[in-house]
């Protein structure tokens, strides 16, 4: 007797993983469609005197880090506007340098994160490498009414950020040719000792050093930097580097931050593979006195392995600095000595 053969049937895990691919495919299109519509935003020129839609990372004094906003020239002032809050500005003449870099970023939140867990056989990074997008980082140096040192980072459109520096330049920005951007010099050695007095300490701007680190990672080091340390109150008081109010107090000690080492890596790289896309970064951190005196001399890492963007490695990083201070003695003032003592944080 002749029989028809019966279809396979289909299991519940083979139903659920088709399902997963399904739910998978849609959000890969709609992304797709996301980020076009987002490139053609973004290579539309803003209008002169007209605000650009920016992420404020962090720097611009008086303004939340991650605050989305508008950021617009406005007479001699480059202003950064957010709902319902004060615009905070400072005067075009202040910048003392400018930089517009490329970066990547994952987008879609928890949206994605569920669709990267639910896509099978890992489909997950397949949808990492669709899930990100390219943007302009604007960083822009500036001295504040002290003379101190700030360094702001905006997250632009792709394709805004170099038509807006162009507009600071003509507004009277001043961008630094690299004979300008003077280096961190060596400075005589002093010895640990016990029983400390209460210190001050100013923050001198990051020596870049010639590791190829971008303009915004030395600038993100900075404000993360004087943010933990203002959180540790270790020091009496913390300044900027170059702020005038620094001038007149006792026992004063400069922070000194020089990159030595620098591995850029990638958030695209790090959500496809565990293995790749790390950012590391090393720096070596001195404590000068007023005459001189190197009064601490470290080594400290940093690093982004896993998940966040680029530029948490370089809040790790200041978190290991004010950790490696926490730790160390320094020593009473005017007692200049000829040893030195050196070491690694990771």
């Amino acid at each position: 007797m002749n029989r028809n053969p019966k279809p396979p049937r289909q299991t519940p895990a083979t139903s659920l993983q088709v399902g997963h691919g399904f739910a998978c495919l849609t959000l890969l299109m709609s992304l797709s469609a996301g980020s076009t519509a987002q490139a053609q935003s973004g290579a539309q020129s803003p209008e002169p005197g007209s605000a650009i839609h920016v992420t404020h990372v962090l720097g611009f004094e008086g303004v939340r880090h991650n605050a989305t906003g508008g950021l617009k020239i406005q007479g001699d002032a480059l202003r950064f506007q957010r709902n319902g809050s004060p615009t905070a500005q400072v005067k075009v003449s202040s910048i003392q340098d400018l930089f517009v870099e490329d970066e990547d970023k994952q987008v879609g939140g928890t949206a994605m994160m569920l669709g990267k867990t639910a896509a099978p056989y890992g489909g997950g990074r397949v949808v990492s490498l669709f899930a990100h997008k390219k943007y302009d980082v604007l960083t822009v140096e500036y001295l504040d009414n002290h003379g101190g040192f700030h360094g702001a980072i905006f997250q632009l459109d792709k394709g805004k950020g170099q038509t807006f520096q162009k507009d600071l330049v003509a507004n009277g920005a001043h961008v630094s040719s690299p004979d300008e951007r003077a280096t961190t010099q060596s400075a005589p050695q002093v010895k640990q000792k016990g029983g400390a007095q209460p210190w001050s300490v100013q923050v001198d701007r990051v020596d870049r050093g010639n590791v190829g680190l971008q303009p915004s990672f030395g600038a993100a080091i900075y404000e993360n930097l004087l943010e933990e340390l203002i959180k540790t109150r270790q020091f009496t008081q913390s300044f900027r580097g170059g702020d005038r109010l620094a001038n007149d107090v006792p026992s004063l000690l400069t922070l000194k931050t020089t990159v030595q080492k620098y591995s850029p890596g990638s958030e695209t790289r790090r959500a496809v593979t565990t293995i790749n896309g790390a950012t590391k970064l090393n720096v070596q951190v001195q404590l000068v006195t007023r005459e001189g005196h190197v009064v601490l001399d470290r080594a400290v890492d940093g690093n982004v392995r896993f998940f966040g963007d680029n530029l948490r490695a370089t809040h790790n990083l200041a978190h290991n600095i004010v950790e490696t201070l926490k730790r160390s003695t320094l020593p009473e003032r005017s007692e200049p000595v000829s040893d030195r003592e050196s070491g690694q944080s990771k």
